[in-house]
C-alpha cells in the first residue's frame, strides 16, 4: 500500500469474487482503508471448486481467452505471473457425427476450413476483419456500453446477415458457447463482437484460449491475503447517512453487527441482491435496470477421470444439430503440479442452455447422472473411467438485444450521481461480461472511478492537486 492522502477514507467492498477482489485491492494500493464483507466463508465466487482425489474440480468454465490481459496482469501483480503465462495450450474440435474434428476458428483461414457451411459462404468470412475494423473504436472490453448504437440485432441475424448460417452454427456458436452459451437466437451482436475481439478474430496473431496452470482461485486467496475481509458475514441493508456517508447493516453468525460507516461502498454483488441491499439509494431509472438484467442458469459437470489422455487438453465444441444435452467439453491430460495429477485426466462438461433451464430445480445427483449420459454417447466408454464428480451451479448474466442499451442509460445514470457527490459504485459480470477477465475489468473500472472522485474531494477541500 503506497502513502496516500486518500488514507483517512474507508471504503466497504460487497462481495469477494474476482471483480470485488480486484477492486478492493486496487483501493488498497492506492491508500484507502478498506473492509470487504463476503457471505460465504469462502473468497472466489465462481472460481470456487474443490479438490477432490488429486483433481482441482471447476465449477465454472476455465477456458480462458489468450488476449485475457487484466487477468493476467492482475495475477503478476500479486505475483502469480506464472498461473497465467504462459496459458496451457488448448487445441479446439467439432464434434460431427461422432468424431472430433480440429478446427481453428481464430484465423479467416482456419475458420474457412470448418467443415459445415456450403463453400459459397465461405468468401463472406472475408467481410469479418472489416467489421472489427469499422467498429472498432467502440469495442472496448472495459466500456461495453460504447457499443450500445450497435445493440439492435442478434448474434443469429448478423452473422446469417453477414457470413451465412453455417458459419453461424458450425463456427460462431460454437466458438462463443463456452462463454456466452448457445442462445445466440436472443443474444446481441455486441456480445459476439466484444467475444471475437478478445480473441483477436481475424488478426494475425489471435490469443490463443488456454487453461490456467493451476486453479484460479490461487489468485482470489492470494490477493484476499492482503485484505480485511469479514468472510460468512450478509450485509443486510445500506443507507446514506445525514452526515455524510454510508451505514452498512450486516449480520454473522452471532448476530446483527453494529452498523459501521464508510465513505463509499462498492457494490460487487450480483444484481437481484445489490437492488435489494441498495434499494432506500437507488433511483428510479436505476431500478429499472436493475430489474431488468437477464441472467440465465449455468450448469458444469467436473469429473475425474482415470487413465492418461494423450496430447493437449482439448475442448470439443458440440453444434446444437447434434442433439446433445452438452454444448462443450474439455478433456485436460494431468501433469506434476497441475489441475489433475500425473497419470490421470479430468473433463468438464457445459450443459446446453436449454437443459440447464429445464433441469435447474431437480436434484444434483439426478442432473450429473443425465450429463453423464449425454457424455457417454458423445465419449464412449468415458463412463468406464470416472473416479468421482463435482456439479457447479451459477447464474450468468445474459446480453439479449437491448442490453447494451440499458446499460449505456445506466451508466450515464452513475456519472450524474457521482457528479452530485453519490459515493456507491458497482462492479460485477452483469455490467461487462461473463467472462471472469470481465469480472476483473469491472471491477478495477469501479475502483478506479471510486478513487477518482475521493481525490478530486480531497483536492477540492484543500485547494490544490491530489495524485494517485
Amino acid at each position: 500500500m503506497t502513502s496516500s492522502p486518500l488514507s483517512n477514507r474507508r471504503v466497504a467492498v460487497l462481495g469477494a469474487g474476482l471483480a470485488g477482489l480486484r477492486a478492493a485491492t486496487e483501493l488498497a494500493r492506492s491508500g484507502l482503508e478498506v473492509r470487504v464483507y463476503e457471505a460465504r466463508t469462502r473468497v472466489g465466487g465462481r472460481v470456487r471448486g474443490e479438490w477432490c482425489a488429486g483433481h482441482w474440480m471447476d465449477s465454472a468454465w476455465p477456458v480462458l481467452a489468450g488476449c485475457d490481459v487484466a487477468l493476467a496482469r492482475w495475477a503478476r501483480e500479486v505475483e502469480l505471473g506464472d498461473l497465467l503465462s504462459p496459458l496451457r495450450p488448448v487445441q479446439t474440435t467439432l464434434l460431427r457425427a461422432g468424431e472430433a474434428i480440429p478446427v481453428d476458428g481464430l484465423t479467416l483461414r482456419g475458420a474457412a476450413r470448418i467443415p459445415g457451411p456450403p463453400l459459397w459462404e465461405r468468401a463472406k468470412l472475408l467481410r469479418w476483419g472489416r467489421l472489427l475494423g469499422r467498429y472498432a473504436e467502440k469495442l472496448d472490453p472495459s466500456l461495453p456500453e460504447l457499443a450500445a448504437d450497435l445493440d439492435y440485432r442478434s448474434a443469429r441475424d448478423h452473422v446469417a446477415l453477414y457470413f451465412g448460417r453455417g458459419a453461424l452454427e458450425f463456427w460462431l456458436t460454437p466458438e462463443i458457447q463456452g462463454v456466452y452459451g448457445d442462445g445466440v437466437d436472443e443474444l446481441s451482436r455486441v456480445a459476439l463482437l466484444l467475444h471475437a475481439k478478445s480473441l483477436g478474430v481475424g488478426d494475425r496473431r489471435p490469443g490463443l484460449p488456454g487453461l490456467p496452470r493451476r486453479p484460479l482461485l490461487e489468485l482470489a486467496q492470494t490477493a484476499a491475503e492482503g485484505l480485511e475481509i469479514r468472510r460468512a458475514t450478509v450485509v443486510q441493508r445500506i443507507d446514506e447517512l445525514p452526515a455524510g456517508g454510508f451505514g452498512v447493516e450486516a449480520i454473522d453468525a452471532d448476530g446483527p453487527r453494529d452498523p459501521e460507516h464508510f465513505d463509499a461502498v462498492l457494490c460487487a454483488l450480483g444484481p437481484g441482491e445489490a437492488s435489494r441491499i441498495t434499494s432506500s439509494l437507488l433511483t428510479a431509472a436505476e431500478r429499472d435496470f436493475f430489474r431488468d438484467v437477464r441472467e440465465r442458469p449455468v450448469v458444469n459437470l467436473s469429473i475425474a477421470l482415470e487413465g492418461v489422455h494423450t496430447g493437449l487438453p482439448q475442448e470439443i465444441r458440440i453444434p446444437r444439430r447434434e442433439g446433445s444435452a452438452i454444448s462443450s467439453i474439455v478433456i485436460e491430460p494431468g501433469q506434476p503440479g497441475g489441475r489433475a495429477p500425473e497419470g490421470r485426466s479430468q473433463l468438464i462438461a457445459r450443459a446446453r442452455d436449454a437443459f440447464a433451464e429445464r433441469w435447474s430445480e431437480m436434484a444434483r445427483d439426478v442432473v450429473a447422472k443425465n450429463m453423464l449420459s449425454s457424455l457417454e454417447l458423445a465419449l464412449p466408454r468415458m463412463g468406464d473411467r470416472v473416479l468421482t464428480t463435482h456439479l457447479g451451479r451459477s447464474m450468468q448474466p445474459f446480453f439479449a438485444v437491448g442490453s447494451y442499451r440499458r446499460l449505456a442509460n445506466f451508466q450515464k445514470v452513475q456519472v450524474d450521481r457521482r457528479g452530485a457527490g453519490r459515493r456507491l459504485y458497482w462492479a460485477g459480470d452483469y455490467l461487462a461480461g461473463p467472462s471472469f477477465e470481465s469480472s476483473t475489468r469491472s471491477g478495477l473500472r469501479a475502483a478506479q472511478a471510486l478513487v477518482a472522485d475521493l481525490a478530486l474531494e480531497e483536492s477540492s477541500s484543500h485547494g490544490r492537486p491530489v495524485f494517485i
